[in-house]
């Protein structure tokens, strides 16, 4: 390989690694550890950016399909130009099993996988919200 063709190499490499991300991280403000002040009375801001962990039933395999969603009780995190839900983490006993990167206004805040089930005993999602921060909630199996 010529110099030439190894710079074209190079460059494509980095423009493919820089459009990793189309959002400004710019944007995202806040990475702050947020908690439920009143986990009894959440309030509705507090609802919006909190997690809600669904999880199936295990198959024959011993696989659950778990599904997150960003909000509880039916109030949504939105997803516009400057107010998203960046990433999604799930994790399993403190084990990362899962994560998703979200764009605004392309993506809502929505994680769906398949987790291995036995010998877990609580699931934890973490919601990264770029202007209020990471809100947490978990389920015990």
């Amino acid at each position: 390989m010529d110099r030439r063709d190894a710079l074209k190499v190079v460059a494509g490499v980095a423009m493919v690694a820089t459009s990793g991300l189309a959002y400004d991280e710019k944007l995202i403000i806040n990475k702050k550890v947020m908690k439920v002040v009143d986990p009894q009375n959440p309030t509705e801001f507090e609802l919006k950016h909190s997690p809600e962990i669904q999880v199936g039933k295990v198959d024959d395999k011993g696989y659950a399909l778990v599904e997150v969603t960003i909000g509880q009780k039916g109030i949504i995190h939105p997803s516009v130009d400057n107010h998203w839900i960046y990433e999604i983490v799930l994790n399993a006993d403190g084990k990362k099993v899962a994560n998703v990167i979200l764009e605004p206004t392309a993506s809502k805040g929505y994680l769906a996988t398949k987790v291995k089930t036995q010998g877990v005993s609580v699931l934890e999602a973490i919601s990264r919200c770029n202007l209020h921060g990471d809100y947490s909630a978990s389920v015990k199996l």
